[in-house]
């Protein structure tokens, strides 16, 4: 969980642009994420779920802007993306 919290805080930091401004998002001090990030204290629960709004709405935002409209399944399997185009014969 330690280990995940700082990857979750990390990513946070990304959006926010910066750990000040992501403390102040989630009404805590720069030194106590930063505390948080590095796995010295867990994270209370209702800070996880803010910063993982954090990261959710951004993702959320950029999907809308993806051009892509199918599944990502063949990035989950390791396997090339089949277009379809060359299968109409078969």
């Amino acid at each position: 969980m330690l280990n995940f919290q700082g990857k979750l805080l990390n990513r946070a930091r990304e959006i926010c642009g910066g750990w000040e401004v992501l403390s102040s998002k989630l009404g805590v001090s720069e030194h106590t994420v930063r505390l948080w990030h590095e796995g010295k204290a867990r994270l209370p629960e209702n800070v996880f779920l803010q910063a993982a709004d954090i990261v959710l709405e951004d993702d959320i935002a950029r999907a809308e802007h993806d051009r892509r409209k199918g599944p990502r399944v063949a990035a989950i399997h390791g396997s090339p993306e089949r277009s379809g185009a060359g299968d109409l014969g078969r």
